[in-house]
């Protein structure tokens, strides 16, 4: 039996709470730090053991669900399965957990200038447990120093799909250049939902693209490039920043809270965050900081969410 297929009821990973960058200019300093607390009781018992039971997490069931006390930046993570599980899926899960709790800190990291906090898992110290244990019945509740509040029905209701680890990247990301990046990535697919189609003018009626067809019907490589071009959902009369514009306030998106009070997020902006993801590559292209935190990541944010959202309506089908 290879070690993917081994069975463990268990997992044990040293968790973190990490900052993508600090602040270092002339006469200025800051750095975000991160620690998990217990919640609601007095900072010397702060660094109390946490520990949930009976919890379903990303569909996955936990007999228990441990944080131990805290040793150096790390709290030693212990995970009970339910049931055994394949090394390789236990692997899996950890890394979906940690993307997904990261994705969820985002929500009240309001000022991502001063780096954005994630999981990170230490994982020359994972080890797999391929004997179950006995469980305390103890539930507590915790959060982090940053005034992120972790709870049992929070875990439970923790969504992943492969757009998450796309987010949480970004999240990780020390480059403004690569933040931008990660979470433009985010509406461009929301500009792919079919659900959207319908809001656009078609470029081509019906007749239009028959009557293009026949010019080049007899030349199949230049048909096959014209269908393409005639049949892509995203050649409308509309432009793309129109378009990602009124996508943004179908979502509920076209206002923003920002540091500052709340952000309008209008065909200008989404016109200067196109302009900017196509600048991106070029030499010497600086990243407008202000359009990057106060606008690209609460924006990628809220993409996802409702992404998830609509992807876990449709995988759950219709209601009684």
């Amino acid at each position: 039996m290879s070690t993917e297929e081994r069975a463990v009821y268990g997992i044990e990973a040293p968790l973190r709470l990490v900052s993508s960058h600090d602040i270092a200019n002339p006469g200025f300093q800051s750095a975000r730090r991160g620690e998990f607390v217990l919640l609601g009781v007095p900072r010397e018992t702060r660094s109390d053991e946490i520990v949930l039971r009976d919890l379903t997490v990303l569909g996955v069931p936990l007999a228990r669900f441990t944080l131990e006390r805290p040793s150096n930046d790390a709290r030693l993570l212990k995970l009970d399965f339910d049931h055994a599980v394949t090394e390789a899926d236990a692997f899996s899960f950890l890394q979906q957990l940690a993307d997904a709790w990261s994705a969820r800190l985002a929500e009240s990291q309001r000022d991502p200038w001063y780096g954005n906090l994630y999981v990170d898992i230490q994982w020359a110290r994972v080890k797999a447990l391929t004997a179950q244990s006995g469980g305390i019945e103890i539930s507590l509740d915790m959060t982090s120093i940053d005034g992120v509040v972790v709870t049992p029905e929070l875990l439970t209701a923790l969504r992943w799909s492969p757009l998450t680890d796309v987010f949480v990247e970004g999240m990780k990301s020390t480059q403004p250049k690569s933040k931008f990046l990660f979470w433009f990535v985010i509406l461009e697919e929301l500009e792919k939902r079919e659900e959207f189609l319908s809001l656009f003018t078609p470029m081509f009626s019906s007749e239009e693209k028959t009557q293009l067809q026949e010019v080049v019907r007899s030349n199949g490589a230049a048909l096959q490039r014209l269908n393409g071009l005639l049949n892509n959902p995203t050649t409308t009369i509309e432009g793309r920043a129109a378009k990602l514009a009124r996508i943004v306030d179908a979502v509920g998106s076209s206002r923003i809270n920002g540091l500052n009070g709340p952000i309008v997020v209008d065909q200008a902006r989404c016109a200067a965050l196109i302009e900017q993801r196509n600048k991106i590559a070029h030499k010497g292209s600086s990243i407008n900081k202000d359009l990057l935190y106060n606008v690209l990541f609460p924006l990628s944010r809220n993409a996802l969410n409702y992404i998830l959202g609509r992807d876990a309506e449709s995988a759950s089908g219709p209601q009684p």
